[in-house]
């Protein structure tokens, strides 16, 4: 059995792009067959319950945009008027469309929510708040570059906790962030985790991911 922490900026990329919707597919599967239990963070809800309606929205927008391009690309070059009246058309049947892709997002982010919502939330523990705002103080990971992370230390403290936990002796960990600037190796293979996390991790009890694809082929294989 696995538990995974699946960051924030994860889901809201998954529901952003309709090509990443099978991968939520088979984490449901994997939830309503025992094989993963959701780590989820007071903090990671909060996050995406604050994004969710933003990338609902610019999923339509940046879909609307792009075939606006397109036509008026269309419209310039010219040439056969009965190939071109055909080919505006189907651009045209496309962007009636959009609104329906649109909705693909959102039921992306309502699936989300459902398997967030359905999991324990976890808020942070004083302990964790202390470990936090310790690498803050000493400049650690994700505290090492120029700005505010305590977000994100406490995401990567309440893991650490969770890893730490007597009762998860028989049990795999695995870590998945797009937020490799902060979790990553800095001027490296950014699939290895900072030195300052590293302790964290092994290629047994407790994985490092940077995507969910290569997560969830870890956890199936």
């Amino acid at each position: 059995m696995f538990k995974i922490l699946i960051d924030t900026c994860v889901w809201l990329d998954l529901a952003k792009d309709p090509r990443q919707v099978p991968l939520l597919a088979v984490i449901e599967e994997l939830v309503k067959a025992g094989t993963v239990t959701l780590i989820v963070p007071r903090l990671v809800v909060d996050e995406f319950r604050r994004n969710r309606e933003r990338i609902a929205r610019e999923s339509a927008k940046s879909l609307s945009v792009h075939f606006r391009l397109v036509k008026e690309a269309v419209g310039k070059v010219g040439g056969d008027k009965k190939k071109m009246q055909v080919v505006l058309s189907h651009l045209e049947d496309v962007g009636h469309k959009i609104p329906i892709v649109g909705g693909v997002a959102a039921a992306a982010l309502d699936r989300i929510e459902k398997l967030l919502s359905a999991s324990p939330i976890i808020d942070p523990s004083e302990g964790v708040m202390l470990y936090a705002a310790q690498r803050a103080i000493e400049k650690k990971a994700p505290f090492h570059r120029d700005k505010n992370s305590m977000a994100d230390a406490i995401l990567i403290e309440t893991y650490a906790e969770c890893l730490h936990d007597k009762a998860a002796s028989r049990i795999r960990f695995a870590f998945v962030t797009h937020n490799k600037n902060d979790f990553s190796l800095e001027n490296g293979n950014q699939k290895i985790p900072h030195p300052d996390l590293a302790s964290l991790f092994s290629r047994i009890k407790s994985l490092y991911f940077i995507n969910l694809p290569c997560a969830n082929y870890q956890i199936v294989s």
